[in-house]
């Protein structure tokens, strides 16, 4: 699927920023695991619709004007690696979070079925038993 999945996920962001829509997570395998990242204090794998449904509603309520913007997306081991982007406004008090992570996506078929975050290019590389894509 090389520049296939790349597509995808731009596409699938973008839906996000443009609508916010709940039915984003229709881009995702029902059976879907998000591990987010280990040094969040919430750190926890996300199973299914419902889970990531709730979790990406937690997002809208705490942050106005989010983006998650794709900067560069490699396909490495079968997956595709993608260095994110996000931005966006606390809600409420106007002080603005920007960060970039690094998100390894697994996928059956059409749909991603995996996603682990990661903070840097190279953790997210050196779990795939990559150096360099």
């Amino acid at each position: 699927m090389p520049g296939e999945t790349e597509a995808k996920v731009r596409a699938m962001w973008a839906r996000y920023r443009d609508t916010a829509d709940p039915g984003f997570v229709e881009n995702f395998d029902p059976q879907i695991e998000w591990h987010l990242a280990a040094d969040v204090p919430d750190s926890r794998t996300l199973r299914g619709h419902e889970q990531l449904a709730e979790y990406f509603a937690g997002w809208a309520e705490a942050f106005e004007g989010l983006r998650v913007e794709p900067v560069e997306i490699t396909e490495v081991a079968g997956r595709t690696l993608a260095v994110l982007h996000i931005q966006g406004s606390v809600r409420g008090s106007g002080r603005e979070v920007e960060m970039d992570e690094v998100w390894v996506y697994s996928w059956r078929g059409a749909k991603v079925i995996e996603i682990r975050e990661y903070r840097t290019k190279d953790e997210a590389l050196q779990s795939l038993g990559s150096v360099e894509p």
